[in-house]
């Protein structure tokens, strides 16, 4: 009796291992293989940057570059939200559906963020030269801060519905001071990002991008959950 339950807990145990194993190896390549695509697609915004000259009067130039990196990371949120089985061994088809789907959204929402952080910036590296006192500098942090933020939600909401714009754009407002935790969790992950480029560089970001979309997408579930039972059909 001993042996045989001894037998039956180590058959159990190595399934259970080759399970873990076999989990972490999907989830390893499917980052991967996203992480790649994404870098692919981000391209563009990448070379517009090493274009630019490192000086303050181009620094309401950076947000625009970031337009052009839209339609990528929609589809690595679309790619690795609540994948479906069998998804794990195919996550480029994954990547690809999302971009086929999503692009021209992820671009309609995207580009009037970018281009209000744009003002936004240039506002900021010219208070000095305006006469404007600095402290006004704060509020225009403050507004590009609630303009990222409701850039990243609306982007989130436009990857994963089809709402029209001006409704997406509410929500996404709205979502900004509805789910607390949320707002937080985005807020956290721009200011790693934003640390991430000042201690290192640019690459080290672009590099990694994928790990950063995927805890996104973990902080936003509670996000789109709501969004699903409330503004849509069942």
């Amino acid at each position: 009796m001993s042996t045989g339950s001894n037998a039956r807990k180590a058959a159990q145990a190595d399934g259970f291992g080759s399970g873990v194993l076999s989990r972490a190896a999907a989830l390893v390549y499917t980052h991967l293989v996203i992480g790649v695509l994404l870098c692919a697609g981000s391209s563009p915004t990448v070379a517009l940057l090493l274009l630019l000259e490192r000086s303050a009067s181009n620094v309401p130039l950076v947000p625009l570059c970031f337009v052009l990196s839209a339609p990528a990371l929609s589809a690595a949120l679309f790619a690795l939200h609540e994948r479906e089985p069998g998804d794990e061994l195919a996550p480029a088809r994954r990547f690809l559906r999302g971009l086929r789907l999503g692009w021209s959204d992820a671009l309609r929402v995207w580009t009037p963020a970018m281009a209000a952080l744009s003002l936004i910036s240039g506002g900021m590296v010219s208070l000095d030269d305006a006469g404007i006192p600095a402290a006004y500098a704060g509020i225009l942090l403050t507004l590009g801060v609630l303009f990222l933020l409701w850039g990243v939600n609306a982007l989130l909401i436009a990857t994963f519905f089809s709402f029209r714009w001006r409704d997406t754009a509410r929500l996404a407002a709205f979502y900004i001071g509805r789910r607390w935790s949320v707002t937080l969790g985005e807020l956290a992950l721009l200011t790693v990002a934003v640390a991430t480029v000042f201690f290192t560089t640019e690459a080290v970001l672009w590099l990694f991008q994928v790990v950063w979309i995927s805890f996104l997408v973990i902080v936003a579930r509670p996000l789109i959950a709501d969004v699903t039972t409330r503004f849509t059909k069942t």
